[in-house]
């Protein structure tokens, strides 16, 4: 199997809402998603899904396995997504075997371990106040 590639993405039956995802072949028509997906909140980095492809467009059509991973996501000011605390803060999560990701610069996206040690609600909660005073 090759490595990450970019596949176009449909998740609606229309071909309305198309997205360009990094993914990881894992089978036949089964991949890892490697990136949050924009149009389809219920599927999350790290889940393995089931496509169908059709004139060069893979079509959703399950979710095989969910990533175990837990995920987070806060719209941030301008100021706290450049921040050094957030900096600090995504240096934790992937300490902690988490995947960060900052989507259209304001919006951040943490996944987590399940029984990760990171409290990411808290820290956020005392970051996001920092820049809000």
């Amino acid at each position: 199997m090759p490595g990450t590639v970019g596949l176009h993405i449909c998740f609606d039956e229309q071909g309305r809402e198309i997205e360009i995802l990094d993914v990881t072949p894992v089978a036949q028509d089964k991949y890892r998603i490697e990136e949050t997906p924009i149009f389809n909140p219920g599927i999350a980095l790290g889940d393995i899904i089931r496509v169908k492809e059709k004139q060069g467009i893979a079509y959703y059509v399950e979710t095989v396995q969910k990533s175990g991973y837990l995920r987070h996501a806060w719209l941030l000011s301008k100021e706290a997504a450049g921040s050094q605390e957030i900096q600090e803060f995504k240096q934790r999560v992937r300490e902690h075997d988490g995947k960060c990701e900052q989507i259209f610069g304001g919006l951040l996206v943490i996944h987590l371990p399940k029984h990760s040690a990171v409290d990411a609600e808290a820290e956020m909660a005392q970051i996001i106040e920092r820049f809000e005073n």
